[in-house]
């Protein structure tokens, strides 16, 4: 059975039905990898900037994955063994309030990986609570990580509400 391969960078660019940029900051996304055994991985959150594009490198990718492995040893096998399929798509509000809850009540602290990517857990915390999530829609997109290419670069279409 083929295995993913994380590429080393990943660009979504939000754009409208026409194909024009949507420069809206704060967009969280997550990355869904499938797992052959054991539990699937929601890696992110992976943060829209001023421009509307989203950038995901490899290194981001292994951190959110360490983190699961910090909260659940047990309940997870390397990322590296899950299937080359994966979903990207924006969190919802209820994703978001949860993650939230979660990082406030429960993992008070960064897990293994994140101190990679947030300087604390405030940090984290607060681009939940910044999430520009609830001011659009947008379906998730269907892939491969299958190492035929080292990038990739997807269109994301937003409509903004």
């Amino acid at each position: 059975m083929e295995s993913i391969v994380l590429p080393e960078k990943v660009v979504l660019r939000l754009i409208d039905s026409e194909g024009n940029a949507v420069r809206l900051p704060n967009v969280l996304f997550t990355v869904r990898t499938f797992a052959t055994r054991k539990n699937d991985f929601n890696l992110g959150p992976f943060a829209s900037d001023d421009d509307g594009l989203v950038t995901i490198t490899k290194n981001d990718l292994l951190a959110a994955a360490e983190a699961h492995y910090d909260s659940g040893l047990m309940d997870y096998v390397q990322v590296e063994n899950c299937k080359p399929s994966v979903v990207i798509g924006p969190m919802n509000a209820i994703e978001i309030e949860k993650a939230l809850e979660a990082r406030t009540k429960v993992w008070k602290l960064l897990l293994r990986g994140e101190s990679q990517r947030w300087r604390s857990i405030e940090d984290l915390c607060d681009l939940y609570r910044m999430a520009a999530n609830k001011s659009i829609s947008a379906k998730p997109l269907h892939t491969l990580w299958d190492g035929k290419v080292p990038e990739y670069d997807y269109a994301i279409i937003v409509e903004v509400k």
